[in-house]
């Protein structure tokens, strides 16, 4: 196996991969559906629960994530019509006035009528709509989690794979969202409680915003490490990587990512780095460590690699990835507009609407991906060590890496479409090409002894390695992989809990190392018949049941119980390091 095409099965139907949803549009437009329209949310927890919606309707034409790059500005409006509309509820149903008469009072005593007119802050009306906004905020921002916990829409009966960014509006309106939202990962889901799988939050760090003490925002930042230290959500994603090229006056450039990883660059379609209406099509995946085996040490063929010969094969594997990537696209193009009418009639996607016979208008706009996996045994094939374990080995893996990108850049001008280099997660992948290549070549250390290969430019989960070491072994990487990248480190269930280094490890990955976009991965262990949640093995340690639920990442995303996933992700999971030993 030398290429994988991503979701091959999907071809025929011509659907995409991800999307960030223009939330924007939809709010101020509403949205049909097969069975009806949906008008615009006129306040909060209806907006809350449009949202779960939309991510629904968008998620059944495509196969991919959906998100959105600023759920805090999306619904910070809504925040606002929610209080304006208590204050009014409190002459109607507190003073007993008409709808319209409690207009003209609000009108005569009380404009603006804004949550931060300090004029109006000690009346009884503005004190019963903030309790009044206060606890919609928090029904509804729960409900939002328990909707895209439950709302199953997909193949396989699958939820959607929802992704939510936040963190950046300063306003109290954008700060009251973010706040919410983070109280209702820390509050979990169902009887127990127990720790969402989606959505996927994201906390935008920003320096400035939210990074340091001072920042107005910095107060969330502490929020969103207290959550992550007991539900592994949110992420963080660095909106001050070098990569990120915002413009500061428009949130829609502000930097953003899919939970798995996918990221949205430059859209040479608009001259921009816009990122809303705009996903990632289709990836295509380049096996590494067949081009190592074939021209590495390991088989015991030469005493020294043949490099030419890895880089006149890995030029043709590129064109083959280019080449299968505009045959995709192709085929997307070319399905009618029909075969996703929630996206193309409510305009989900940048230009949808202007789609007629064929749909490139649209998906102009998105990015065809070159992706790879398995840095790592790659450079165990070709130089018997990884490139953790040799300055020049990680040289090596490095300029590959850097090559994708530069080929990438190459095609975008060829075929004026949006080429990026990934960094694969490879859910599946990771097995099936393991399996493939052992088949191939039989056992070989460290390239084809384990039930999974090392996704994209990843340490090797089983080498032994401090958390900082391995965030610089793999920050040199992230520069290149703009179409997606994510750097993990994995740590014990009690060093997690130590929120101040927390802070200092996702502060050194930013300012120091410019890594876009990090997570932790411990694991929480959750008993389902008592509730009782921490690390443990085959029984609650609580009440002794075996009705255990043990939750791991998997690629970017929880999963309900790692058990549940493929015999690869199954191994890796196992043959993880902890970090937080070496360290």
């Amino acid at each position: 196996m030398l290429l994988y095409q991503h979701d091959n099965e999907k071809t025929n139907i011509g659907e995409h991969n991800c999307l960030f949803v223009d939330f924007k549009k939809i709010f101020n437009d509403g949205f049909v559906t097969r069975n009806g329209d949906v008008r615009p949310p006129s306040k909060y927890d209806t907006a809350c629960q449009q949202y779960a919606v939309i991510f629904q309707c968008q998620s059944q034409v495509q196969f991919g994530g959906v998100g959105t790059v600023h759920a805090d500005y999306d619904l910070a409006p809504f925040v606002a019509k929610s209080f304006y509309k208590h204050m009014r509820n409190y002459f109607t149903d507190v003073e007993g006035l008409t709808k319209e008469d409690a207009e003209i009072v609000l009108k005569a005593k009380y404009e603006p009528c804004v949550i931060d007119n300090d004029k109006i802050k000690d009346t009884p009306a503005y004190k019963f709509a903030m309790r009044q906004l206060e606890r919609e905020g928090i029904q509804a921002s729960e409900a939002l989690y328990h909707n895209l916990n439950t709302l199953e829409s997909r193949a396989g009966s699958q939820v959607p794979f929802t992704s939510i960014n936040f963190g950046r509006d300063t306003s109290t309106e954008g700060r009251f969202v973010s706040e919410k939202m983070l109280r209702a990962s820390l509050s979990g889901v169902g009887k127990h409680h127990l720790t969402p799988i989606f959505p996927i939050s994201i906390f935008q760090y920003k320096q400035g915003c939210n990074a340091n003490p001072g920042d107005p925002n910095y107060d969330l930042k502490q929020l969103a490490i207290e959550s992550l230290s007991k539900r592994i959500y949110p992420n963080f994603v660095n909106c001050d990587y070098s990569q990120a090229y915002e413009d500061p006056n428009n949130p829609d450039t502000y930097f953003a990512t899919m939970g798995c990883r996918t990221m949205l660059g430059y859209d040479r379609h608009t001259d921009s780095y816009n990122r809303v209406g705009r996903g990632n099509l289709v990836p295509n995946t380049m096996i590494l460590p067949k081009l190592g085996i074939e021209y590495g040490v390991c088989l015991g063929k030469r005493e020294t690699p043949d490099l030419k010969g890895f880089w006149s094969a890995f030029e043709d594997l590129l064109m083959l990835c280019e080449q299968g990537l505009l045959e995709r696209f192709d085929i997307m193009v070319n399905q009618p507009p029909e075969a996703g009418p929630f996206m193309y009639q409510n305009g989900t996607m940048k230009d949808a609407q202007k789609c007629c016979v064929s749909n490139y208008e649209a998906l102009k706009h998105g990015t065809l991906a070159m992706g790879y996996i398995g840095i790592a045994e790659m450079c165990q094939a070709l130089f018997g060590k990884n490139h953790a374990e040799d300055p020049e080995v990680h040289e090596f893996a490095l300029s590959v890496v850097k090559r994708i990108n530069e080929y990438a850049k190459d095609a975008s001008e060829r075929h004026d479409l949006n080429f990026s280099c990934y960094a694969t997660p490879a859910e599946g992948l990771c097995h099936t090409a393991a399996k493939a290549l052992r088949k191939q070549y039989g056992i070989i250390p460290n390239v084809t002894d384990h039930e999974f290969l090392t996704n994209s430019h990843h340490v090797p989960v089983w080498h032994e390695i401090s958390i900082f070491d391995k965030l610089a072994v793999e920050a040199p990487f992230c520069k290149y992989p703009t179409g997606g990248c994510i750097t993990y480190v994995e740590l014990d269930s009690t060093f997690v809990k130590n929120t101040k280094a927390i802070e200092q490890i996702i502060d050194y990955a930013f300012k120091e190392l410019d890594i876009p976009y990090l997570a932790f991965n411990f694991p929480i262990d959750s008993c389902l018949d008592c509730g009782f949640q921490g690390e443990f093995n085959d029984a609650c340690p609580e009440c002794g049941s075996h009705n255990i639920q043990q939750l791991r990442r998997v690629t970017g995303y929880l999963t309900t119980d790692y058990r549940h996933f493929n015999k690869g992700k199954q191994s890796e999971v196992e043959h993880r390091v902890k970090h937080s030993k070496f360290s």
